[in-house]
């Protein structure tokens, strides 16, 4: 009978292990920054691990402490819906490619039964995923953007904010949810509306509201992994600087809160793209989603 060389042995029987540990996950997180931008969206849902963790995410390692591929996902019995890839999200870094196949098709780190999407910064990782995903009986949707990026903001930013005269600043509503579902390139649906709801309840978020009338015509909300996302402006504000004042100001307030200060625009979306480098965000890299429907 032939023997497993050790190192071999060790990968075939490594599993994920979930981190709880407070200094742990403070050690993760030193790590995760050292990697930015790639690793930007696991480092900013740990920020949320650490930090109250409204969603209830759980933080996976192939290994401690030498770790090479991080998930940050909700535990496997709150994803109960195969059809919602909002609820079954994943945000992944890896700093190994090869390992991170084995690390993917353990069941208990990614449930391949399910509609579900992987958001994360390494487009060089879309091959792995494809591969892996090849082997649950579907290739994997990819959307790829340009990402932008800052690495703090001053008191003095906000003097830069222009002020719409007719126009006040303040939280969106949860029943406001339908509105920007309505909008969003990547909602249009029961499940996009609900987790939108969440987002607006539970993370910083502002728009901007019609003096006397009270119905937001611009918006940016941050989430999970305290990116800024679902961002827009009605046309009849649009190049007034409003979105660009609304960047500022939620950047302000993520910032006071230590979150890693980030966010994409869709290549097409010029508007959006000077509003976002008007409020000194720079060009990182590229922003990645991968989705996967089970046939």
């Amino acid at each position: 009978m032939s023997v497993m060389p050790p190192a071999e042995e060790k990968r075939t029987l490594q599993r994920m292990l979930v981190l709880t540990c407070s200094s742990k996950l403070a050690s993760l997180r030193r790590l995760l920054t050292n990697n930015l931008p790639e690793s930007l969206k696991v480092c900013g849902a740990l920020h949320h691990v650490i930090n109250q963790n409204p969603f209830g995410l759980q933080v996976l390692v192939d290994q401690w402490p030498d770790v090479t591929s991080v998930i940050c996902r909700p535990p496997m019995e709150e994803m109960t819906d195969p059809s919602d890839p909002y609820t079954n999200t994943y945000f992944l870094f890896s700093k190994d490619p090869q390992g991170l196949r084995q690390f993917l098709q353990d069941p208990q780190t990614v449930n391949w039964k399910q509609e579900l999407q992987i958001q994360g910064c390494q487009p060089s990782l879309t091959d792995v995923l494809q591969e892996v995903s090849s082997k649950h009986g579907s290739q994997m949707h990819t959307t790829s953007n340009p990402l932008y990026m800052r690495d703090g903001i001053e008191s003095e930013d906000l003097e830069k904010m222009r002020q719409i005269s007719d126009l006040q600043f303040s939280s969106l509503k949860p029943e406001e949810a339908n509105l920007v579902n309505e909008v969003w390139a990547f909602g249009g649906n029961p499940h996009s509306e609900h987790y939108i709801s969440r987002c607006i309840q539970n993370f910083p978020n502002i728009c901007a509201r019609r003096l006397g009338v009270g119905k937001p015509v611009a918006w940016t909300i941050s989430e999970q992994s305290a990116e800024m996302r679902m961002g827009f402006t009605e046309k009849s504000y649009r190049n007034q600087g409003v979105f660009q004042a609304l960047i500022i100001q939620l950047t302000h307030e993520l910032n006071a809160k230590g979150f890693p200060l980030y966010g994409h625009v869709a290549a097409d979306n010029k508007s959006s793209q000077a509003a976002t480098f008007g409020a000194g965000y720079l060009l990182a890299g590229r922003w990645q989603q991968w989705n996967f429907q089970p046939q």
